[in-house]
């Protein structure tokens, strides 16, 4: 099992956001994780957290230089991802 650690002494993501799981969980499982106040940092190392297509949606997002606050890529990976929750696949979903 791969461990993601973050700085705090006990605190970690042991598993990564891959669509199938609740993208608000995952959101407040890293809160809990890293701190009660954002920190500039988390929006670049929000990313460690991702498999392969949300890192690809991370990356693309980097590229138009959108993730500058915290705020913006929350909201921004939730209005992603929150509507994919549900459907297994999104075929489904249209």
């Amino acid at each position: 099992m791969m461990r993601i650690w973050f700085g705090y002494a006990n605190t970690h993501m042991t598993e990564k956001y891959t669509r199938k799981d609740d993208s608000c969980e995952h959101l407040a499982h890293w809160m809990k994780a890293r701190g009660d106040e954002p920190q500039l940092e988390w929006v670049h190392i929000f990313c460690h957290t991702l498999d392969t297509i949300p890192m690809n949606w991370y990356l693309e997002t980097d590229l138009r230089h959108e993730t500058i606050e915290w705020d913006v890529l929350k909201e921004s990976f939730l209005l992603t991802f929150i509507s994919e929750y549900g459907f297994k696949c999104i075929d489904e979903e249209l």
